[in-house]
């Protein structure tokens, strides 16, 4: 016993020395950058031609064929007005319906460009919803500090703030070393089919290849881990695919006091509890892991301990993160029943119902895998399964690299205007127009240069939309120095 016991003790002394060493060599994958100049920004000149572009109700319907193009055009004539010398000097075509496409040659054509990307189109306003808003959704105004308005985050902001920047460069007269390419999607909020994934086939037929692109996804978030004092800017490496998944089951009807056993709504109901009872499996590898080694070593001791000892405390920062719908969704493919359907009146039994569920695909994960896993957990041969419905499927996006020179251009950039911050690897949990461009380039990044506070997520499709003006300097600074840094560099294909 005795024996036994020293082993145990032995062990975990031995453990407990792995654990400190493992932590005490877990160093900052924060790149040094010196000290940084930032330009003058005309804020009041920023902040207006913003608020007059949120006045353009440029809302993308499903239905192209119901689209109001109007806006859009309104929408164009606008940027014409406010950036006259990028609109003299910059090549600008217009693809699809009303997406827009900015060429700024590069003196060196050899060089692949880089493109970065932004959105014109919203989402509507909910109906009965725009009385809520302290200013109208679509009146852009100027008040308290922030700019207020339907596509003020997501996604004009970025939008302005690319083309102020390219207009002070142009201003300068500078000229960049390599081609920049400024993409405007304007139907990026239903898929962008028609307009990123139009200006990436253009570019693909004339033989082009990107050094990288930089669109929407990661943001700078404050108090986003327990006990780090500092934002953490999280920039988009991968995003998830999607699926949406049709149940469908069918009965004889009859009067609700002769049930059978089970109804066609008793089966449906059945079929989404085991769904949501028995999720896709969980992991902390890919872009999960490339988040926790980048986060890890600017936490504090015992946290450093645990995320660079997972080989350890794997399972409990799991279990900590599944609480957790927003970190739940970073390590699996997530599973939401939003769509019910079936029976007409309380005292008959229902010939059908239906439900949607709709999946976002984990990196590790497929279609095929999701689909094989709805009729396991499922396991009713009386339900038909229906792939596709409402959306085409998308697989989860490639991972693009860490280790390369775009990434770090972009990173060094970020540490620049925001020194403060740690900027971490992650996986976006929704969709954006940088997908479309994969086929040019294998470095697709997703990264807005604004910090947002924990009510991000609910104004930006949400009521009171806006933006603070503070978030406007920075951004113009942000996208002037990246150009100034990714346009000479020696960023490889």
């Amino acid at each position: 016993m005795r024996r036994a016991l020293a082993l145990c003790g032995l062990a975990l002394l031995v453990a407990a020395v792995v654990v400190v060493v493992r932590a005490a060599g877990f160093e900052s994958r924060q790149p040094e950058v010196g000290a940084f100049a930032p330009p003058p920004v005309d804020l009041d000149a920023v902040a207006r031609r913003l608020a007059a572009g949120l006045r353009f109700a440029t809302i993308s319907a499903q239905d192209p064929a119901q689209s109001d193009l109007e806006p859009f055009r309104g929408f164009r004539r606008h940027l014409e007005e406010s950036y006259p010398r990028v609109h003299r000097e910059l090549a600008l075509e217009s693809v699809g319906d009303a997406s827009l496409l900015y060429t700024w040659r590069g003196r060196d054509p050899a060089l692949p460009p880089v493109l970065l990307a932004a959105h014109i189109d919203v989402v509507p306003v909910d109906a009965g919803s725009a009385g809520d808003w302290t200013h109208p959704p679509f009146e852009g105004v100027v008040a308290d500090g922030f700019v207020w308005g339907r596509g003020a985050m997501d996604d004009k902001a970025s939008l302005f703030c690319m083309l102020e920047a390219v207009e002070g460069l142009l201003a300068e007269g500078f000229t960049p070393e390599r081609t920049v390419d400024l993409a405007f999607g304007h139907d990026e909020e239903i898929g962008g089919d028609r307009g990123a994934a139009e200006i990436a086939a253009l570019l693909g037929e004339r033989g082009v290849r990107l050094a990288f692109v930089l669109d929407e996804g990661g943001t700078l978030v404050a108090g986003f881990v327990p006990g780090l004092d500092r934002p953490v800017a999280v920039i988009g490496i991968a995003e998830k695919g999607s699926v949406s998944i049709a149940l469908e089951a069918e009965a004889e009807g009859g009067h609700s006091s002769t049930p059978p056993r089970h109804t066609a709504v008793g089966r449906i109901a059945a079929a989404i509890a085991a769904l949501e009872a028995h999720p896709m499996p969980a992991r902390i590898d890919g872009t999960t892991a490339l988040f926790f080694d980048h986060l890890g070593p600017e936490l504090s001791f015992p946290m450093r301990a645990v995320i660079a000892n997972r080989w350890l405390f794997g399972p409990l920062l799991e279990l900590a993160m599944a609480r957790v719908p927003a970190t739940d969704a970073m390590l699996r493919t997530t599973t939401a029943a939003t769509i019910v359907e079936g029976g007409i009146k309380e005292n008959v039994l229902p010939i059908r119902a239906r439900a949607v569920v709709n999946f976002r695909i984990h990196p590790s994960d497929s279609v095929e895998a999701v689909v094989e896993h709805v009729r396991r957990t499922v396991d009713d041969d009386a339900i038909r399964v229906e792939v596709g419905v409402r959306s085409t499927p998308r697989e989860p996006s490639p991972v693009s690299p860490v280790d390369s020179e775009a990434f770090t251009a972009v990173v060094r950039t970020l540490r620049e205007i925001f020194p403060d911050a740690a900027a971490v690897p992650y996986l976006v949990l929704g969709g954006t127009d940088a997908r479309h461009y994969g086929e040019l380039t294998p470095r697709l990044y997703r990264f807005g240069p604004f910090e947002y506070g924990t009510d991000a997520l609910r104004r930006a499709h949400g009521t009171d939309e806006r933006i603070a003006l503070e978030n406007l300097v920075s951004g113009v600074r942000f996208y002037r120095r990246l150009v100034e840094r990714a346009a000479g560099s020696p960023i490889v294909p």
